[in-house]
């Protein structure tokens, strides 16, 4: 905080530590934010004023008055209208698209097959989106800040490696706070799953947690001491580059992705014409071919979640799959495969996987403009 000093730094960490609270456990009065934070009341009472003159808080109903009597106190709670969010996971074949509220409630989102593998056709639509999403706006301040969702390897919100996008040399984050005058983040895919699963469902506040993204490629979200695990360059969790020990080196995601899987029927079946979902279906009529597939898949995704769970050692492990959503039979045996090796982890099946993606940019950039980008937040979704 170059500039601002020590009385200034103190007060804005105090306003911060005010609006986590609120955040983390509305509906809630002063009197239980001084209680929790250990702060007088009239400083809280300070910092507060302060807070709702911003905008951010709104009144939702009166609270029980203490056994002593006494005025009720106000029961307030993030207002969520203050203004909204975009998020945008650039997959392979989609685009995906999510608008949110300050409380990461979405209120648009849609699925778009992709026009080409080169994101300048890509950002045509996403522009085309974002005015869209204007006709739908009901927010205060309107537009706050926009995520990208990134298949590949991201450093200092640059994207390093995109290997199944051509991303043409084009500065995304640039592009986008110049043509909308918000902040923009870009992360990395499975490091938003893990995110998604941090702030949303980590009812124990769980600090190490590791969500594995098996899509086109494999790829790992690590969560250390409540904070995501880049690496150097970016390139930490990139797992599916491992290579596996056969008759020659091969990586694991040339054997063990969704790509992997639908690759390896289509030349069983002499049929190029082969996609996940003609997976699914031959998978629920017993097909041999594809079982057999099917169990090599289940061995390999085995080894790479007892390796990265000795290697990191999380509370828990979270897998984000399409693949295994359709398919939860799989999830089953490749979990009791690891239970029979004795993995301490428990092991979870991410829901609706691509969600998850656009609510953990939408978690990551409600931080940033809330200024909040330490802070632990945690927020729920309504599934419609």
């Amino acid at each position: 905080m170059a500039g601002i000093s020590k009385k200034q730094s103190f007060h804005q960490k105090n306003l911060n530590l005010v609006l986590q609270q609120i955040i983390n456990n509305s509906p809630i009065s002063r009197i239980d934010i001084a209680r929790n934070l250990d702060m007088n009341k009239s400083s809280i009472t300070s910092l507060y004023n302060e807070i709702e003159h911003q905008g951010y808080l709104k009144e939702i109903g009166i609270g029980q008055a203490s056994k002593s009597g006494g005025r009720k106190p106000i029961l307030v709670a993030l207002n969520e209208k203050y203004g909204y969010t975009i998020s945008i996971d650039l997959g392979y074949k989609h685009l995906h698209i999510m608008a949110n509220y300050l409380n990461c409630q979405d209120f648009y989102y849609r699925r778009i097959k992709n026009p080409s593998s080169q994101v300048s056709d890509i950002l045509k639509i996403v522009d085309e989106q974002i005015n869209e999403i204007k006709h739908y706006d009901d927010t205060k301040n309107g537009l706050l800040g926009i995520a990208f969702s990134i298949h590949g390897i991201v450093d200092e919100q640059e994207v390093i490696s995109s290997p199944f996008l051509d991303m043409e040399n084009i500065d995304l984050q640039q592009r986008y706070c110049e043509q909308y005058g918000v902040p923009v983040l870009l992360e990395n895919e499975a490091n938003l799953a893990a995110i998604f699963e941090h702030d949303f469902n980590n009812e124990y506040n769980k600090a190490n947690l590791i969500c594995v993204s098996i899509h086109k490629g494999i790829g790992a979200g690590i969560i250390l001491n409540q904070q995501i695990y880049r690496g150097f360059q970016g390139a930490a969790g990139e797992i599916g580059r491992s290579l596996m020990m056969l008759n020659q080196d091969i990586k694991v995601e040339n054997i063990c992705s969704e790509d992997a899987i639908v690759e390896r029927v289509r030349q069983l079946k002499n049929d190029n014409r082969i996609e996940r979902k003609d997976v699914v279906s031959l998978a629920r009529d017993k097909d041999a071919d594809v079982n057999n597939a099917l169990q090599d898949f289940i061995h390999g995704i085995v080894r790479i979640l007892f390796n990265v769970s000795v290697a990191f050692a999380p509370e828990e492990i979270y897998l984000s799959s399409p693949l295994l959503e359709e398919l939860p039979a799989l999830f089953d045996e490749i979990e009791l495969q690891t239970q029979q090796l004795k993995m301490n982890p428990q092991l979870y099946l991410i829901a609706n996987s691509n969600y998850a993606n656009l609510l953990g940019a939408a978690s990551l950039i409600n931080h940033h403009v809330l200024n909040l980008d330490d802070y632990n937040l945690k927020f729920s979704y309504k599934n419609k």
